[in-house]
Order: C-alpha cells, then structure tokens, then sequence
C-alpha cells in the first residue's frame, strides 16, 4: 500500500508504533536506508511537520506485515458480527414487544423501551465516556483477539498515552458502535413493517389515571412528530387516535387492527429519533478520527527517542534554520556569563540572544515584565540551567508560565551546562542528560528541546 507522506491513517499508526517498539536497539538497528529516507523527507520542514514527514517515511521504508491492516480486518469482522446480531436484537424486541393475547403494541412501552432506552444509553455514555471506553473496549479486545495481536505492543503504547494516537483509535471503536447501533434501528424497522404486513395487529395504551397520561401521550407525539408532522400530518396521532386507543380494564377481546397514524408515527420515530442520530455520531466519528490522525505530534517519550537514533542529531546541535531574537533565562543563576556561551549559542543552537536575564522576570506577580521580555524573544526562549540543579516541579511551573505568557508554538529550548573552573562553560555529565532528557519528554511539547554544551 502507498504511503501518503503528508497523510496518516490509523493502520499506519498501529503499524508504526509496532515497528518503533523493536527498533533503535541492539538487535534491530536502525538501518542507513530507513534513516536516509526519513531525513530526506524532512528537508525544508521543521518542527511537529518534519517529524511526521521523517516518521512516515521512515515507516514506508520498513514496511512488512501490517499490524495496523490485520487489525483493521478483524476490527470489520467485529463490526460485522455486531451489526448482524443487533439487527437480529431489533427485529426480536418489536417482537417482543406485541401482546399475543390482545393482537397488538403497547405504544408507552414501545417509545419508552426501543426508543427513550437509546436516548439514556447516548446520554450515560456521553456523561462518561462509556462510548470510547468500556463499550469500545470491547470492540478491542474481540478485535485484537480475532487477528493474534491480544498481547500487542502497540495496543497498550496507543492506550497508556493521552494524546491524539488513543483519540484516533477510540474515535474508531466508536465509529463500530454507531454502525451497530444502525443495524438495531434497522432491525426496529424490519420487525414494526414485518407485523404491520403479515399479521392484522392493533396498538393501545393503559393507564389508572383519568387524564394525566392521555394528556402526556399526546404532548409526547406531537414532540417527536416535529420533523415531519407538517410535511406527513397523517404520520401523527391525532387526540381522537390516541383518546380511542386507550385499553379499558375489564376490557376483553383482540384489538382491531391499526389504526395506521400509529405504525406510520413510530417508524417515522425510530427512523428519526433511532436511525438519524446513529448515522449522524457515526459520521462525527469517522471526521474526529482524521482530525486526531492530523494532529499527531509524536511527542512521547519513545517517540523523541527514536527521533535522535533516527535523525542522528548530537544534543549539542539544532536542525532548525537560525533565529535572531532569543531571550536568555539564567535559571537559578549559574554564573556562566554571556561571552562564554554566545559562540556555542551562535554556532550550534544558531540562535542570536537579545536579551539576557534571570528567570526573575518570569516570578510572581510580574506578568507585565515578563510579557515585556517575551515580546523581545519573537524567536524563542532559551532556558540555561546546570545539569545538577534539575527541579522538575520548578521547572515544570516555568514551562507552563512561558506558555501561558507566549504565543502559542514559540520554541523553547534548554540548555543544560555545568560550571567549570574559573567560570567557564563544561559539558553534562551522561547521567545528568538521561535525567534531564527523561523530563523535557515528559513534558510532550512539540516546540520544547533539550541540548546539552560541548566544547
């Protein structure tokens, strides 16, 4: 299959995340073709687009046995399974539904049932998610058991993440779900049109009450008739239909059949009330799924691994085009002076400082002058800070103030430097890196980097 390098689908996603979980390691290094290809891909892009870019092409050069296809067939034997068998459920509930005895539908029980019991499983499943969860779970497990993939490595790395890989995937799930729920609506129809054309059927209603539930019935029909009441008035019970429809106790004896406003009125209902709205979530799905596909970013942990094997990239270097505008932010004061780190500022971030403070400027209660030091900095910021003094809390917090305070996308990059003798700039120790790596990935910002002094 041809791979649309500006353009992911959800098996190219499972099929990927199964190949990166065996790659960039000892036995499965990344090959000189694959990392050609990819770094040929993403010449003249930059950031979330060069990733994609590199990321796909990196995929089409390793493709094989497609995880991501096998599970997408299985998936369409889950979908078709459960939409045989809600079919089959919708024709026996209407069936159900019919007293034998007095030949005809109890009209309350059939709109309360067949179609309110829709409307509070939609309105549950929205309230908690039960749609792209619990239910889709399901879906899931039947599907990844029917293609060999139950234990899959790319299941739980597209699960346990929060972004817009596990959108896509339940997005899919919940796609399934609605075409089921199509096929029960249909079998709700099949089922009313098969008794109304071979059986002589009647449809009634009871109540202890005088007047309240004759008087609800009516404002009930007339809600639900809304859509085509004017366009098939005769698809709506009139208050002479419902008034003669009402079952007496004590009364004894088959129902005559019809009358014909009731059958017309509940399949309109169940086409509108039922069918429409399945149809409708179903799309919605389908769209949400390629907006999620859209949005990968490649921000987790093993993904930003995989990026350095697969791009090579020294953590001293940048592969960005120069900027002129940076604001340098000396956290916690490391004593390196500007003329010391301005060579290696210019020639291996390649960005220009024009402004130089202490991450005071960015402490409480001054937002005026850090939204003043941000607008110097239109080309990013530069946070300088020595491999010792990581504080992911304190860190974390100053993140989140210059992203509160920037524009959104501004590149931030950290630039993790020891203090050697007579002040001057010295490399990270490895263990320092890892920490400090393991923290600006956690951070899943698409423009946040982390590089570290080299002389």
């Amino acid at each position: 299959m041809a791979r649309n390098e500006s353009r992911w689908t959800l098996e190219d996603l499972i099929d990927f995340e199964q190949l990166a979980s065996t790659s960039a390691t000892a036995d499965a290094p990344i090959s000189q073709a694959s990392r050609a290809a990819a770094l040929a891909a993403i010449h003249g892009l930059e950031g979330v687009a060069a990733r994609r870019a590199g990321l796909r092409a990196w995929l089409a050069a390793n493709s094989g046995k497609s995880a991501g296809r096998r599970f997408s067939e299985a998936l369409g034997l889950v979908t078709m399974a459960a939409a045989i068998f809600l079919l089959v459920t919708g024709v026996t509930a209407v069936l159900g539904l019919l007293d034998r005895e007095r030949g005809g539908i109890h009209v309350i029980l059939f709109l309360g049932v067949l179609i309110g019991g829709q409307w509070l499983l939609l309105a549950v499943a929205t309230a908690t998610w039960l749609l792209r969860r619990r239910a889709t779970g399901v879906l899931g497990y039947l599907a990844r058991r029917i293609s060999g993939q139950l234990h899959a490595v790319w299941w739980d790395r597209v699960m346990d993440s929060s972004s817009s890989a596990k959108a896509a995937l339940l997005w899919r799930l919940a796609g399934v779900a609605q075409v089921a729920g199509v096929f029960f609506n249909i079998g709700l129809c099949a089922g009313l049109a098969g008794l109304v054309m071979v059986k002589h059927i009647g449809f009634y209603w009871e109540t202890t009450t005088e007047a309240t539930m004759g008087e609800l019935l009516q404002a009930v029909v007339n809600v639900l008739a809304v859509p085509w009441s004017s366009g098939w008035p005769a698809a709506v019970p009139s208050a002479s239909v419902i008034g003669a429809s009402r079952f007496f106790p004590g009364q004894t004896g088959s129902l005559a059949p019809g009358p014909a406003a009731w059958w017309e009125f509940l399949l309109m209902t169940i086409l509108i009330w039922g069918l429409l709205p399945r149809l409708l979530l179903w799309v919605l799905a389908g769209i949400s799924e390629k907006r999620a596909l859209a949005c990968l970013d490649f921000q987790a942990r093993h993904h930003r691994v995989l990026w350095r094997e697969l791009t090579g990239l020294p953590r001293g270097d940048s592969q960005e085009k120069p900027l002129d505008g940076v604001l340098v932010l000396d956290v916690g004061g490391c004593g390196i002076t500007e003329s010391a780190l301005r060579p290696f500022l210019l020639q291996r971030l390649r960005v220009n400082p024009t402004a130089w403070h202490s991450t005071a400027v960015l402490d409480q209660g001054a937002e005026a002058d850090a939204a003043h030091s941000l607008a110097l900095a239109p080309a990013g910021v530069v946070l300088l800070a020595e491999g010792w003094s990581l504080s992911i809390p304190r860190m974390t917090a100053l993140h989140a103030k210059i992203r509160a305070s920037a524009a959104k996308g501004l590149p931030i990059k950290f630039l993790v430097v020891n203090n050697g003798s007579s002040s001057a700039a010295s490399p990270v120790p490895a263990d320092e890196q890892r920490e400090w790596t393991r923290f600006v990935d956690a951070l899943r910002d698409p423009a946040a980097e982390v590089f570290f002094y080299e002389t």
